[in-house]
């Protein structure tokens, strides 16, 4: 076997609970190395002066390391939450890993402990993850054989081959965007400078607010409502991409481009999020598909004016007041652009709980599984949704809710914004200063002092989310810096 097959290389990540406990490792890591597996293990590999938070980040960002295995119990758990000793440093490293990137395999809980409600012992960050239960002599040989078949990709069952379609597949009508073949004509036309690129360009967004109406969701009462709030979304898709293309073809090619369209175009798209007027019975999660959408595509909005440098376009929408009629009242209010980002009660509450898939944003990781294109990142995403974050933070939170950029859930050390990091460059300060609509850098400090005051006595609202990373606005901006290099 060892001559034919490859034989893989772990590293184990455990607590040292007890002298049992490290015992129990130590077996664990003897059998594997008699099974063919080359275990990498800090009591054999730890040489006197080393240190040991250097090898724990080797081990993790080992490319030649093909599993992980954390061995999980009371006291690991407790660390690893808590951040706190050599388990809370590889928590550090694992869960970045494990954060951004919601399919990854390297990791494999090992469950050593159940607690008193009879729950594996599992850190927080890892609790949806597929794990191994060696806790007990009864369940440890048939476990053990799925982990040696997990490492030597070797599993019991095997996938069937692949067949073909059904031929009333091939026969059926796909589902075309109604947006799909606008985005050319305009372009055409603002290529070929016709005055025809106005109109066309109403014409889309007036389509786009039409198409949205075959979105529409009821029975939000029912178990599964959030699978379809899922499918919808999914569904949708097609709208976005056009909606991002359309962006990209406006801005980058039109040379003044009439904003108030846009405004009123997303002015449209408040009451999809709300109960329309006259309409019972409903439940608020009926329109989650609407709020997610209108989230995300506010997102790339933002992120695609970011990357084309379109900075004052970017404050005209977040200095704007965008009107809507409260669907209870039918009286005519307004919010800022925090209005297009509310909470889909269905994903991350709902969906979260009955499947119990224990994640801190299925709407942030909803976004990142859809972030695929390959002009428009997933940390232009992010970027984007710490600017608006801050930009409103600023501006002092004029409604009684604000921007609160979820997809911060995947940041690592630290939520920086590099397009601040760089107001030290006084040149790049003069590039951006319309972004925080001020005319120069006291303008800039005078709204960061107001602002450092006005949250002097409060606690920031997300800043200390544990399972987020949002640093308050001083720790992102150092007033004192900016402008300094000439």
């Amino acid at each position: 076997m060892k001559g034919s097959i490859r034989q893989p290389k772990v590293f184990i990540s455990y607590s040292w609970s007890s002298s049992q406990h490290e015992q129990w490792v130590l077996d664990l890591a003897e059998r594997l190395s008699n099974d063919g597996i080359v275990v990498v293990l800090d009591k054999w590999d730890i040489k006197e002066g080393q240190d040991k938070h250097v090898f724990m980040e080797q081990m993790v960002n080992d490319v030649s390391i093909k599993k992980v295995l954390v061995v999980c119990d009371s006291v690991y758990q407790t660390k690893a939450d808590d951040r706190k000793g050599g388990v809370g440093t590889e928590t550090q490293l694992i869960s970045k890993e494990v954060y951004e990137n919601t399919v990854q395999e390297k990791f494999i809980p090992i469950v050593r402990e159940y607690d008193g409600a009879g729950k594996p012992c599992i850190p927080h960050y890892m609790a949806s993850r597929i794990y191994i239960d060696l806790s007990s002599d009864e369940k440890f040989e048939e476990s053990y054989q799925k982990l040696i078949r997990n490492l030597y990709d070797k599993p019991l069952l095997k996938r069937p081959v692949l067949g073909t379609p059904p031929a009333y597949i091939a026969e059926e009508d796909q589902v075309i965007s109604k947006t799909s073949h606008k985005v050319t004509e305009i372009k055409n036309a603002l290529l070929n400078d016709r005055r025809s690129s106005n109109g066309l360009i109403s014409d889309y967004l007036d389509t786009v607010i039409s198409s949205l109406e075959d979105y529409r969701l009821s029975g939000g009462s029912i178990t599964d409502f959030d699978d379809h709030v899922i499918e919808t979304i999914e569904k949708m898709l097609p709208v976005r991409d056009d909606f991002i293309d359309f962006v990209f073809t406006v801005f980058k090619y039109q040379e003044s481009v009439d904003l108030e369209k846009f405004h009123n175009f997303f002015e449209k798209l408040i009451p999809f999020s709300y109960r329309q007027a006259n309409v019972q019975p409903y439940t608020d999660v009926d329109y989650d598909n609407y709020k997610f959408f209108t989230y995300e595509l506010i997102l790339n909005f933002v992120a695609i004016l970011l990357q084309l440098k379109k900075y004052k376009e970017i404050s005209h929408f977040t200095n704007s007041q965008y009107f809507y009629r409260h669907s209870n009242s039918g009286e005519l209010t307004y919010n800022g652009i925090e209005i297009f980002n509310t909470h889909s009660r269905s994903l991350d509450e709902i969906r979260n709980k009955r499947l119990n898939l224990r994640r801190v944003s299925l709407t942030a990781d909803l976004i990142k599984a859809h972030s695929t294109r390959s002009d428009i990142s997933f940390d232009e995403i992010k970027q984007a949704d710490l600017v608006l974050y801050y930009i409103t933070e600023l501006h002092g939170g004029k409604s009684s809710f604000s921007w609160f950029p979820r997809t911060s859930v995947y940041n690592y050390r630290g939520s920086a914004v590099e397009l601040f990091e760089r107001m030290i460059s006084l040149q790049h300060f003069e590039k951006i200063k319309e972004l925080f609509d001020v005319q120069n850098i006291e303008q800039l400090k005078k709204s960061m002092i107001e602002y450092i005051e006005r949250n002097k006595d409060q606690q920031r609202r997300y800043s200390g989310l544990w399972d987020y990373d949002i640093r308050p606005l001083e720790n992102v901006i150092d007033i004192a810096k900016i402008g300094t290099v000439k």
